[in-house]
């Protein structure tokens, strides 16, 4: 392995900082390039190379690069600090050295190499040496220097070793705020072949992974549709460069005995070739090769990629412009391809190793138990073994607990002991060292027995912190990951090296958060297996010593002082719990007893969220405002003002369930605003609504006083709450005509027949008597009903009643009598 230092331009600028530099463009005057080997014994010959750059304004002469080293090796982990800042012991004994260039130009660079003999260096024993690269000018002066290491294996074969267990995190802090609203493009970004969790997958698991999506429909082949209930069959590799599923779709279903024998459309028989390897050890997995490495899976994370591969969603621009009450700009997002091809690659990778998972969205557990938010932290260990499964297709080792921060107070613990766990993965400051102890002690650390917890002994393994910090090193720069490297090969070294005895296991687990370069990471895998002094040992293999053989090397559970300053508080939890009853009051509507927003107010119980106070307030308005917005899609629709024509009637109310995914069963209450006047009667006040769907509530409405009046109706919880600020009003007019006004229509109208019908009677008689005198008229005459003297009659009668009067109406003194004179004129007797 390769070693190479970006050197800083100062001794003193040269700490073990585990942020990444200030000024990524800045160009350092002494890289070193390479260290090789990266153990030297005595027959081995130290090489370096790298680079010299004049990073001043004006020319230097006579640049010179030398080694200087010491004779004597350090003797304790904490030297190795102090040294590398430049700020402790100076080593003085001279190595080789070269004459770069004569004359080296404002921003020239000129390459160097040295190389010395390591019999010629006169190195005593066994342990880890200073070793000093620097560059001077014709006066002397230093323009750059690099402290680093160099591990030394002694002379004999007889190398002192110590047990490394990997756990390899692959997490994120929470992206979502309600399941729809992503925070940011973060998460799109760290999935995409060159992002962060792609990268540790495919470093971890240290063969090449295939991020092309191909021509399959990812989301029908990985069941992102479906709701797994049990493990999946394990997905099976093609071929050496490619990790993905089998055509088995996460149905729940159980696998048959000959699943695994089985393979994908294409795919060719499945093994011990498939995984590029040589065929797997017993009791290691099928096709697993390389160094073990236990999988540390945050659940919350693996939802929020689920979601992202699913399909459409929403992501913000800028979340923190709610908290000043703007919206923030929201673009509509397809399912994520880039998710969808992570999840392919995770669950062929994961399958092959132990999977251990913290609680959802890594949910501050201390701080849940202190506040009484029992169920809150039952919630998060039981959604997030469900998000594993549904991420997964498989199961985290439930015998593990990842406690949030590696940090467990007695009642983190006691809690996490009643949920299964007996292995419990714990920062060092969990379990520091005795203090009497001068040596690294072995990871294993007995806790104490747990009252209806696991039947097996607990025991907490303890994450070095040194090799965290060594791996939380920047290691993007010139030279920096093989800085990092070396340090990683001392400190291991150094712990290979205590007289601690007995054997010991070493736990390295990078954080949370770790974002290395690829050179980092897969170089600490392949020195876990080629330096001498380590032996890779798979996590759940790593078992507490017989009770007679052990040594109580830490000390017993510790809660540091500082972390419960560090907890959410109990202010912040109280706007949670706010939340939280909106959300149970529409939870209180749901058919299915369904709980949609717990994992979103899982997420703002978040440890992330201790230091961000601003982003979790924007997060939590925006899940408050989600959950409003789902009430107010359950609502009633207003309908026109209804006008009553008679004392009853009936009007049909309109509600409406706008829910895409839900069916709901409310309560309508409808109350008059004046029941003297307007009263309501009965009616079905509780239904079901599909999803999407409207009905009509027909209500019985009975008028005692004509005029207008309002009727409230609102939509209630089975309890009776209801389940929006705001009733409707419905406004109502009884008009009064009805029933009544008909019976009085009617009277009138037998009233007015009875009157015209004698005057009828009397019109039909004149009418006979007229024709009579006519035809006798017509027999007087000669009978051929024509008269002689060519006179037509009068018909002054029909005039007259076609005039509209009759004789008897006209004059009111008359008898009603009608005739003629001798003359033939009418006239009234």
């Amino acid at each position: 392995m390769a070693m190479t230092a970006g050197l800083l331009p100062t001794p003193a600028a040269l700490s073990p900082a585990l942020a990444e530099p200030e000024n990524d463009e800045s160009v350092e005057p002494l890289v070193i390039e390479r260290v090789t080997p990266d153990a030297v014994d005595s027959d081995s010959t130290l090489r370096v190379s790298g680079v010299v750059t004049n990073t001043t304004a004006g020319g230097v002469e006579d640049v010179t690069v030398r080694i200087r080293y010491s004779r004597h090796p350090f003797s304790g982990r904490d030297e190795l600090d102090e040294f590398a800042s430049g700020a402790g012991w100076q080593p003085n004994a001279p190595g080789p050295d070269e004459d770069v260039a004569d004359t080296l130009a404002p921003d020239d660079s000129e390459e160097f190499s040295l190389s010395v003999p390591v019999e010629d260096l006169k190195l005593s024993s066994y342990g880890v040496y200073p070793l000093v690269i620097e560059a001077l000018d014709g006066d002397g002066e230093r323009l750059g220097a690099q402290y680093t290491f160099l591990p030394f294996t002694g002379e004999d074969d007889d190398v002192p070793s110590v047990d490394i267990a990997w756990v390899w995190p692959l997490m994120a802090e929470p992206q979502r705020a309600d399941d729809d609203t992503f925070l940011g493009g973060a998460l799109s970004e760290s999935v995409g072949e060159d992002g962060r969790l792609s990268r540790l997958l495919e470093t971890g698991a240290q063969t090449d992974l295939a991020f092309e999506a191909g021509d399959e429909d990812l989301v029908e082949l990985l069941g992102l549709d479906e709701e797994p209930t049990e493990p999946t069959p394990e997905p099976e590799r093609t071929d050496g460069a490619t990790a993905e599923p089998s055509d088995a779709e996460p149905t729940g279903d159980e696998p048959s005995d000959d699943a695994s024998e089985e393979t994908a459309d294409g795919g060719g028989e499945a093994d011990a070739e498939t995984s590029g390897g040589d065929g797997a050890e017993d009791g290691d997995p099928a096709g697993a090769e390389g160094v073990p490495v236990t999988w540390a899976v945050d659940p919350g994370t693996l939802d929020d990629i689920v979601r992202l591969a699913r399909d459409s969603h929403d992501v913000l621009g800028d979340p923190i412009a709610v908290s000043d009450g703007s919206d923030p700009a929201r673009e509509e997002h397809q399912a994520d391809l880039a998710a969808q091809v992570w999840l392919r690659e995770a669950r062929a990778v994961l399958a092959e190793d132990t999977v251990v998972a913290t609680p959802y969205a890594s949910s501050d557990l201390a701080s849940l138990l202190r506040n009484g938010m029992t169920a809150d932290a039952a919630a998060s260990v039981e959604i997030g073994r469900d998000a594993v499964l549904r991420a997964l297709g498989l199961t985290a080792d439930e015998s593990f607990a990842l406690p949030p921060n590696g940090l467990m107070d007695d009642a983190v613990y006691e809690f996490l002991a009643a949920e299964g766990a007996h292995r419990f993965l714990v920062d060092e400051a969990a379990k520091p060292p005795a203090s009497w102890l001068s040596t690294t002690p072995t990871a294993q650390a007995a806790l104490r027995p747990v009252e209806g917890g696991p039947e097996e002994e607990p025991f907490a393994l303890v994450a070095d912190q040194g090799l965290a910090d060594v791996l939380a090193m920047p290691s993007r720069g010139p030279g920096e990951t093989e800085l990092a490297l070396q340090r990683f090969a001392a400190e291991t070294a150094m712990i290979a090296g205590e007289n601690a005895g007995g054997e010991r296991v070493v736990v390295a687990y990078p954080g949370p958060d770790w974002n290395p370069s690829d050179e980092l990471a897969s170089g600490v895998l392949e020195a876990s297996d080629s330096l001498p002094w380590l032996t890779p040992e798979r996590l759940a293999d790593v078992e507490l010593a017989d009770p007679d053989d052990r040594e109580t090397t830490r000390q017993p559970l510790t809660y540091p002082n500082n972390a419960y300053s560090d907890e959410l508080s109990s202010t912040y939890l109280g706007q949670i719990t706010d939340v939280s009853r909106e959300v149970r009051l529409f939870n209180s509507i749901l058919v299915d007893d369904g709980d949609p927003f717990r994992p979103a107010i899982l997420r703002m119980e978040s440890v992330h969220w201790r230091d961000r106070e601003t982003m979790a307030g924007a997060t939590r308005t925006l899940v408050s405002e989600s959950v409003q917005s789902h009430l107010g899609d359950v609502r009633i629709i207003p309908g026109e003002p209804v006008t009553l024509a008679s004392s009853t009637g009936i009007t049909g109310i309109l509600v409406a369930n706008d829910l895409e995914d839900e069916a709901i069963h409310v309560r309508l209450s409808v109350y008059s605003e004046n029941s003297e006047r307007l009263s309501i009667g009965e009616y079905s006040d509780e239904f079901e609504i599909a999803p999407g769907a409207k009905t009509t509530v027909y209500i019985p409405l009975s008028a005692r006083i004509n005029g207008r009046t309002e009727l409230h109706a609102s939509l209630q919880n089975g309890a009776g709450e209801p389940i929006s600020a705001q009733a409707t009003v419905i406004p109502v007019n009884a008009t009064g005509l009805g029933t009544q006004a008909l019976l009085i229509s009617g009277i009138g109208l037998l009233i007015l027949i009875a009157a015209l019908a004698p005057r009828a009677v009397r019109k039909w008689v004149r009418r006979q008597a007229a024709r009579g005198a006519k035809d006798q008229g017509k027999d007087a005459r000669g009978g051929d009903g024509n008269p002689d003297d060519g006179e037509e009659p009068t018909g002054r009668e029909d005039d007259a009643e076609e005039g509209g009067a009759s004789a008897d109406e006209t004059s009111p003194g008359s008898t009603g009598h009608t005739g003629t004179d001798e003359d033939g004129n009418g006239a009234t007797k």
